[in-house]
This record gives structure tokens, sequence and C-alpha cells, in this order.
């Protein structure tokens, strides 16, 4: 399992991916994964098992707070 640290110092758990069962989960802003510059007002988040450390891509959607994201991630049902 595991954890992820917001700004506030709040510290949540990651589950592993429900597809392929890694645990390499991110949370990361919409911006950092489509590329583009957005204002903090605007953005939004996803979880992300991340492909560059073996995982396999898949994503929660994205959400207007990093614990909602961690949320849906965690909810999502196993394949």
């Amino acid at each position: 399992m595991k954890y992820f640290v917001d700004t506030d110092g709040k510290q949540y758990q990651l589950q592993k991916c429900p597809f392929c069962g890694m645990s390499v989960a991110v949370v990361i802003p919409e911006s950092e994964l489509k590329e583009e510059p957005k204002s903090e007002e605007y953005e939004m988040f996803t979880v992300c098992c991340a492909y560059n450390q073996g995982g396999c891509g898949a994503t929660c959607g994205y959400h207007k707070t990093k614990q909602k994201a961690v949320s849906r991630w965690n909810t999502r049902v196993v394949i």
C-alpha cells in the first residue's frame, strides 16, 4: 500500500491499481498529465497508475480536489 501526503500534511492511503495490481499510483494535476498550464482555481486532479514505474496508466477521472481523486481511486471495482 502506498501513501500520499497532501500539502496540508494529511496522509491518504492509495490502494493498488484495480487493473494491474501494482502499487505505483500517484496523484497528479490535470495540467501535468495534459501538459497544459492551468490556473490553480481551475486545476483538477486524478490518480494515475504510473506507467513509467511499471504500472498500466489507468486513471480515475478528474476531480476538483486531490482528496476526492484519492477517494474515487480507492473505491474502484477490481476487474
